[in-house]
């Protein structure tokens, strides 16, 4: 499946063998940019500011691709939802603009948690991590009180056909979500919540960081007022 994707390559530079920064959307069934009010978001251009290649991908779920690429991503959040954000790295190393050996997931909400789950899939690859505002546990996602869950029926409908349901996907939800998979993580962690958000409660963050803790990782943890 063709995964559509911005790449930003830092102005003067070689546009060879470069540092990345993976920059992830939220949602994750929405497009990116969908709120940028000029077109863009701005983190790209301050990432290649510093000299970074920024990638952007379009995992399969995002919306406005066709209906293949919205609908394999049911109940594949952590699986190939999940390749086709690496996937998309691992064409920039193969194509020389990417330095294999210097590369970083960042992203919130869904980007959090995929942030978080490429450190755990993908351990020896990534050289950083910087999740906010991240799903870490997708028991959670369904179990604590978001907003989702009290304005809607969403998370007992929809929600357990397109991510899964917590009871007869278990298995799969213990292998995909982020704070139970902690010790797997090799990368140093930068993880920042919301104490007021209601979409992705402090919990997960709690949650991912006490397991980082636990697992003896390395792990920066950060709580926004706001």
């Amino acid at each position: 499946m063709e995964i559509p994707a911005l790449v930003t390559i830092p102005r003067g530079s070689t546009g060879k063998n470069l540092p990345l920064i993976v920059n992830i959307h939220g949602g994750p069934h929405l497009r990116g940019y969908s709120w940028a009010e000029w077109g863009r978001w701005p983190e790209a251009q301050f990432f290649a500011s510093r000299g970074y290649v920024v990638l952007e991908p379009e995992p399969r779920g995002s919306r406005g691709f066709g209906r293949e690429h919205y609908r394999s991503s049911f109940k594949q959040w952590g699986l190939t939802m999940q390749d086709d954000i690496t996937d998309g790295a691992m064409h920039l190393v193969n194509e020389g603009i990417v330095d294999k050996k210097r590369m970083c997931l960042h992203g919130g909400s869904y980007g959090g948690y995929a942030t978080l789950q490429g450190l755990v899939k993908n351990p020896d690859l990534w050289r950083c991590g910087s999740p906010f505002v991240a799903v870490a546990d997708l028991f959670l996602l369904f179990e604590a009180n978001s907003d989702t869950r009290m304005y809607s029926d969403y998370l007992e409908t929809d929600a357990k056909r397109i991510i899964g349901d917590p009871k007869s996907d278990a298995a799969q939800f213990e292998q995909t979500s982020p704070a139970r998979n902690a010790s797997k993580i090799q990368a140093p962690v930068l993880l920042a919540m919301g104490v007021e958000d209601q979409r992705v409660p402090l919990v997960h963050g709690k949650a991912m960081h006490e397991a980082l803790q636990k697992a003896g990782k390395q792990v920066e943890y950060v709580e926004y007022e706001q």
